[in-house]
């Protein structure tokens, strides 16, 4: 073989190759081509598709031999054929490429949303062919409508709202705020926007505001509540609960917090003048006890002075006339002691009475020995098992007379609930004081009862002694043990009356 030869059959195997080579990136090519996530489209000057991809064809819900020779605009809904048209003007008239949104009709009856971008090409096809980009964005289009109408709704709730609604950014400048907060504070929206919030919060919120807002804009918290005061535009402090909550954007990023402002402004007025008229009430209270207490110290002194000295001359009268009977042969003995009797226990009666309207021991002993004497009386006489416990330190504290009348008083009030309701085997009466506050314990071993239906109970007793503790400042609790009912007072010492 000649040199010559060997030299073509080279490149004849060269050439060979080429074409493999060719061939294999026209292949690779055409499957790029067919398989794109997006349909091509070619069409001539007419309006004619030329040619097409499979995922054209896939779009359209037709064979790709179908597609070439039809017309592109059978494929677009009718009324968005005439933005078609304007897109081929627009390139016509020099423009290198344009895209508009298009509905399409896939198959018989269902159409779809598409992005179309166009481009004339005068390179391969000829003179007025216009390769097309098709772009299925149905899910997209749905997501932005959807999104739209949110933000309308968002935007009619945001308008319409009866609260005040605040949108701020995360530095907490007011970006914002609808006409509800303007006619609550009596300014214009670009005027709140201008002063922003700590202009316009009260001087003496400031600072738990700042405090929150600045948690909320850390992350620290997700959203927050509380109540502080606006200042309107005329200078009067208004009343609201804010409750502010941060917002996220679709990257999940926190972006800007919403505020909802209610103005309570008449419900505290109303909550003011409801406190007012308790605490006059709980005055008026009071004063009924100390005027009450007043006249149960002026009727046990005159039942002592009066009744006791009539008592007293009787019982004399019927000693004499004991004794001249007995002289005279005894005839009216029995009936003169009889009466002597009927006299010592009216006597009794008297002086019972007497103590309990008030006990002599706690205008002269003082209220400890007081306490000590009433609780061991009052479990004798109900044959209950009692003990007494008084602080060493305690009982060297000197309290006013308020403070000595409440304190026994409470406790009466406490022995009487044991005696008569608790069925109890005995009771525990302890006394102490810690942080200027005397602590009175009474606990017995009774059936016990329901500690929290106490707090709204109807009993007068249980009132009075709750009403003598709140005059104080003090704090009364029921708690039930392993076996019956422990009460517990906490009276300050100084203060609260």
């Amino acid at each position: 073989m000649s040199v010559r030869e060997i030299e073509l059959e080279m490149q004849n195997d060269e050439l060979r190759a080429a074409q493999a080579a060719l061939k294999n990136t026209g292949e690779l090519y055409n499957r790029l081509y067919d398989q794109a996530p997006v349909g091509y489209v070619s069409m001539d000057a007419r309006g004619i598709i030329i040619q097409s991809n499979l995922t054209a064809s896939a779009l359209l819900a037709i064979s790709p031999e179908m597609l070439p020779g039809q017309p592109f605009t059978r494929f677009i809904v009718p009324d968005d054929q005439d933005i078609f048209h304007f897109l081929r003007q627009r390139l016509l008239a020099g423009t290198a490429s344009c895209s508009a949104v298009l509905r399409m009709k896939k198959g018989e009856g269902a159409t779809f949303s598409a992005m179309v971008e166009a481009k004339l090409s005068q390179e391969h096809f000829g003179p007025g062919v216009v390769l097309l980009v098709l772009n299925d964005i149905t899910e997209r289009t749905v997501a932005a409508a959807q999104l739209h109408a949110s933000e309308e709704r968002f935007r009619g709730v945001f308008e319409n709202a009866t609260l005040g609604m605040i949108i701020a950014d995360m530095h907490g400048s007011w970006v914002n705020v609808n006409r509800a907060l303007c006619e609550m504070l009596g300014y214009t929206g670009p005027e709140l926007l201008a002063k922003g919030y700590l202009k316009l919060t009260h001087p003496d919120d400031v600072d738990n505001s700042v405090q929150f807002g600045r948690r909320l804009c850390s992350g620290e918290i997700g959203s927050y509540r509380i109540e502080k005061r606006y200042v309107h535009k005329d200078g009067t402090a208004i009343w609201t609960v804010l409750s502010a909550t941060t917002v996220c954007d679709a990257t999940g990023l926190t972006r800007q917090y919403v505020g909802l402002v209610e103005d309570i402004s008449v419900r505290k007025l109303a909550l003011e003048t409801l406190e007012l008229s308790h605490e006059k009430l709980r005055q008026f209270i009071a004063h009924q006890e100390r005027v009450k207490e007043g006249e149960r110290i002026r009727i046990a002194r005159e039942m002592h002075d009066e009744l006791g000295s009539v008592l007293t001359g009787v019982k004399a009268h019927l000693s004499v006339a004991l004794i001249h009977d007995q002289r005279n042969g005894g005839m009216l003995q029995p009936r003169l002691d009889d009466a002597c009797s009927l006299l010592d226990t009216a006597t009794a009666a008297v002086r019972r009475v007497i103590t309990e309207l008030r006990p002599s021991v706690l205008d002269q002993l003082g209220v400890w020995a007081a306490l000590d004497w009433h609780a061991e009386e009052v479990c004798a006489r109900a044959g209950l098992i009692c003990h007494v416990r008084l602080h060493p330190e305690t009982v060297l504290l000197e309290i006013d007379p308020e403070r000595s009348t409440a304190l026994f008083r409470i406790l009466q009030e406490a022995l009487t609930n044991v005696v008569r309701h608790a069925g109890a085997t005995r009771v525990d009466v302890r006394v102490s004081h810690a942080y200027a506050s005397i602590r009175l314990e009474v606990e017995d071993d009774g059936r016990g009862m329901d500690c929290e239906s106490l707090l709204t109970a109807n009993s007068w007793g249980l009132a009075g002694m709750r009403e003598r503790a709140h005059h104080f400042g003090g704090d009364i609790r029921f708690m039930a043990v392993e076996r019956g009912t422990l009460l517990v007072l906490q009276l300050p010492i100084r203060g609260g009356a």
